[in-house]
């Protein structure tokens, strides 16, 4: 099971020598591998890209319109974040949720290098989140879902602050190992379920097709796997990104 001590110690580490070799892709060429924009990378800070852990690419597929508030879940050291803002402009707002309080100085700091005003990063746990109920237009995630231990809670916050028809973008870890050997904790099939294989994105991992499932039963229509990565943090793991769209009490009636 996860241990928010053995995750935040290791992201804690990140956030102070972004450079160290943690075994896992990181930097301006991973962003560039997951095909960031090129106007992004130009538009941010230089030392903001050293950071960039991402899994995959959640706005290859998002509609974030100007004006829109978006919620970062597990935003780190605020790439994604800056990035949401380069989207929502000046007249939309941008809040990150990190439970690494040197990840979310970081990315304080990284927004105000950056220029930005409408970001707020908040330090707390992904099914808890101080956000008023039907108060965002999207939610991106990016590497952090997989490292929660109930991930129905934290869809069932996203389904809370998500407003009607609001959408979820997020690139995440995989089970991609065989079906039939074993399933530990939450569809993670074969993977070691040490608390450092947690930190690092292989214990908390769910099969495609189970993650599907459960963000159907959250309150979630149109959920889609809609590529995969080359991101891996073990042999049983690889990157896959997704989006879904918030159910509405109305269609639920119907």
């Amino acid at each position: 099971m996860a241990d928010s001590t053995q995750i935040i110690a290791l992201y804690s580490e990140l956030a102070q020598n972004p450079q160290k070799d943690f075994g896992w892709d990181k930097g301006l060429e991973n962003a560039k591998a997951h095909d960031y924009n090129e106007a992004w990378i130009e538009a941010l800070p230089e030392e903001v890209w050293e950071y960039c852990a991402a899994v995959g690419n959640p706005f290859k597929d998002a509609d974030i319109k100007e004006g829109d508030t978006v919620l970062d879940l597990g935003c780190g050291a605020g790439v994604d974040v800056l990035v949401a803002q380069l989207h929502t402009g000046k007249s939309g707002k941008v809040y990150g949720v990190d439970i690494t309080p040197k990840m979310v100085e970081v990315a304080s700091s990284h927004a105000q290098i950056a220029g930005f005003e409408n970001i707020e990063i908040l330090e707390g746990s992904f099914d808890s989140v101080a956000l008023p109920d039907k108060s965002v237009d999207v939610v991106i995630s990016n590497g952090a879902i997989n490292l929660t231990s109930c991930k129905a809670s934290v869809f069932e916050e996203i389904y809370r602050v998500l407003k009607p028809n609001g959408k979820i973008y997020f690139a995440d870890m995989i089970e991609i190992s065989e079906p039939n050997c074993g399933n530990i904790d939450q569809g993670s099939c074969c993977a070691a379920d040490g608390e450092e294989d947690w930190a690092n994105c292989v214990a908390g991992t769910m099969r495609e097709e189970e993650l599907i499932a459960l963000i159907q039963d959250a309150g979630f229509k149109d959920v889609a796997c809609t590529g995969h990565t080359h991101y891996t943090t073990a042999k049983t793991t690889r990157g896959a990104t997704f989006k879904a769209e918030k159910i509405t009490k109305e269609e639920i009636r119907a």
